[in-house]
């Protein structure tokens, strides 16, 4: 069970950051929402069976750290909004 873990967090974290790294390019951000949404997906996965099984005893994990990765997408998304509405 620790392997399956070990590696659903590896790839929470690696989509969560893909999608980081897709904010940053011209039209990345249409690539980066659906892959934001995979890492969510993968995290909430992550979060829930590291909770139910008790494995990470840590305050922060993986999942957690894919959490904040995949909702930059989201966040940029909404700061650009706020900021139009001032203009």
């Amino acid at each position: 069970m620790q392997n399956k873990i070990k590696i659903l967090g590896i790839i929470a974290v690696s989509l969560g950051a893909l999608s980081a790294i897709l904010c940053v390019l011209p039209y990345g951000l249409f690539l980066s929402l659906p892959t934001g949404f995979l890492g969510m997906i993968t995290s909430t996965i992550y979060v829930y069976t590291d909770t139910k099984y008790q494995i990470n005893t840590k305050k922060i994990t993986p999942g957690i750290i894919g959490i904040l990765l995949s909702s930059i997408p989201i966040i940029l998304i909404l700061v650009i909004i706020i900021m139009s509405r001032f203009k």
